[in-house]
């Protein structure tokens, strides 16, 4: 494995100050940070001049891009959409699956389980499987087939139980007796509610069975009411959840962000791309969920004008909110708060000992000229 020694840029880790100093990177580590010389004849130098290094990116939720869609793509199709990601600074996902039949989510799962295996050390990771669906509430549905929604059951559950689903959206108020997320707490499942009607008494009532995130707040279930507060106002009050949040300032307003983000505390936020099949495709419509959804401006939307997702991957959705949130604090939603959620304890952080998944910034526009992921340099511009 390459030694590579990254000079001349500014640190900037999630809701920390900037620092000024150079990486060594060797055996996939991050194994020493500060004023290196560069005397280490064997390293690869990477100049950061008016570049910010910062953890790489993760993506928890979302359905594909480059044409790529998790409810159907083949093993080659996931691998050609995990090789671009580090164009994106992104490092690790959740492919997420929406509604499906029980044996065709099975299907996807293993595609998905088979294409980490072939994962090669120059694309991003699979670091579990997100499941949006099918146990949630048909009247919330969004772009969800209202056929194809399951009552929650641990007999459902079990025709597509597998090790490597780390998220799962339920409806809480048609989970019996939460049954379910019991089931799926124990097991070490994250159980976000979503696509969903549940009551603040609810929301409650689950968190103490197990649930510790909300699916994409605001979107998929009802608005916040001053006499019912609902999922929402409960999610916002309760300290412990964790909240994702679609920035694309489409699925929610700015000022909804902003209120989030006033109300949240900051290591409870997780900003998800929920990008579509459409995202970074020349492509102006396709097949998603069993119907045909079509690019508006920078979401797609299905035959009824319901919102189907986004086509912003997770830098743009960064670059979306840098002049309203400070970059630190982007940072924390977009790499260090999933990566805290996912248990990956290695990532979301530049640090001395921890894993090398690094994205380099263009200071001034935010793009990103560089990624680097498990020590690998995957992209360079």
């Amino acid at each position: 494995m390459t030694t590579i020694l990254i000079k001349n840029g500014s640190i900037q880790n999630p809701g920390k100050p900037q620092i000024q100093g150079d990486i060594l990177v060797k055996d996939g580590k991050i194994a020493e940070i500060g004023n290196i010389s560069a005397q280490n004849k064997d390293a690869a130098v990477i100049d950061a001049k008016g570049c910010l290094i910062t953890p790489a990116l993760i993506d928890q939720h979302l359905h594909g891009g480059y044409d790529c869609n998790f409810n159907t793509a083949g093993v080659d199709e996931i691998l050609n959409f995990l090789e671009n990601l580090p164009k994106h600074g992104i490092a690790s996902i959740c492919p997420t699956i929406m509604t499906d039949k029980p044996e065709n989510i099975k299907a996807q799962i293993k595609k998905i389980v088979e294409a980490k295996r072939k994962t090669p050390d120059t694309s991003a990771k699979i670091v579990g499987i997100n499941i949006e669906g099918p146990f949630i509430n048909p009247e919330y549905r969004g772009a969800h087939s209202k056929e194809l929604c399951l009552t929650p059951t641990i007999d459902s559950y079990k025709q597509f139980e597998h090790k490597e689903i780390k998220i799962i959206t339920i409806a809480p108020e048609l989970d019996k007796d939460l049954e379910l997320t019991k089931y799926l707490a124990d097991k070490g499942v994250i159980v976000s509610a979503g696509h969903t009607n549940a009551s603040a008494d609810r929301i409650s009532v689950a968190k103490d069975a197990g649930l510790s995130q909300i699916t994409h707040i605001f979107n998929g279930m009802p608005p916040l009411h001053h006499r019912q507060p609902g999922i929402v106002g409960k999610s916002l009050i309760e300290d412990s959840l964790y909240v994702e949040a679609i920035a694309d300032n489409h699925h929610l307003h700015p000022d909804i962000i902003n209120l989030i983000l006033r109300t949240k505390p900051k290591d409870k936020v997780i900003f998800v791309s929920d990008s579509l099949p459409l995202a970074e495709s020349s492509n102006k419509s396709t097949v998603f969920g069993g119907q045909m959804i079509f690019k508006s401006d920078e979401v797609a939307i299905n035959e009824e004008g319901r919102f189907a997702g986004s086509l912003m991957m997770l830098d743009a959705v960064i670059r979306k909110n840098a002049n309203a949130v400070n970059f630190a604090d982007l940072l924390m939603y977009c790499a260090y708060n999933p990566a805290k959620n996912l248990g990956l304890k290695d990532c979301g952080v530049v640090k001395k000992g921890t894993s090398a998944d690094i994205a380099v910034w263009d200071a001034k526009t935010l793009e990103i000229r560089a990624t680097l992921i498990n020590g690998n340099l995957c992209y360079t511009k």
